[in-house]
């Protein structure tokens, strides 16, 4: 376990909190795939909003779900089919960028599809078939709802999130991100 200057225990050196934070400085391609034939996560990363990291470290977790050796060793990360499986629909997230964020757009716009394809990627959803989901939220409170310091049903009472749609499939969609956010909070290995 990390330990803090004390020598005491550091509960912020969890997986997550790494990857979140140096999102940006990582390359987060696959070096044993042809560049021009994968998926970059770090494609869906917009400076100065938050969820757009948290969305590339899914990303790539869904990506190396199966790898056996790597940063997620051990982590025992759920792959893209079972997500599938288990959420079967598709989200539009329109995210609100954090005052002085420094982003340039007043919101920024989230297709992930976990009926067909799998894929999460910048843009709004296409327009038919519509989004199963469409959810208006702020940066920081998707970011909150995402790791689960914000119950999502206090959230939609006080009008923090606006939600359009299948609000269980919602519902459902979080239980599964939690569960994968959890295995990340654990402890990194330094």
């Amino acid at each position: 376990m990390a330990k803090d200057a004390h020598g005491d225990e550091d509960p912020a050196a969890s997986m997550l909190k790494i990857l979140l934070d140096q999102a940006e400085d990582l390359d987060l391609t696959d070096p044993t795939i042809p560049k021009e034939e994968q998926k970059n996560p770090g494609d869906l990363m917009v400076p100065g909003l938050e969820m757009s990291k948290l969305l590339a470290v899914i990303e790539f977790g869904l990506l190396h779900s199966a790898d056996e050796e790597g940063i997620l060793e051990g982590l025992d990360m759920i792959s893209r089919e079972q997500v599938m499986k288990q959420v079967n629909g598709t989200f539009q997230l329109n995210i609100k960028p954090s005052p002085g964020s420094g982003c340039k757009d007043e919101v920024y716009h989230f297709y992930v599809d976990l009926r067909k394809t799998g894929e999460i990627r910048p843009g709004p959803a296409p327009k038919r078939p519509k989004p199963d989901v469409v959810m208006t939220v702020s940066d920081k409170d998707m970011v909150a709802l995402s790791m689960g310091k914000l119950n999502p049903q206090m959230a939609f009472l006080k009008g923090k999130i606006k939600v359009k749609g299948n609000i269980m499939l919602g519902l459902r969609l979080q239980t599964v991100l939690l569960t994968e956010m959890n295995k990340l909070q654990r402890t990194a290995k330094l």
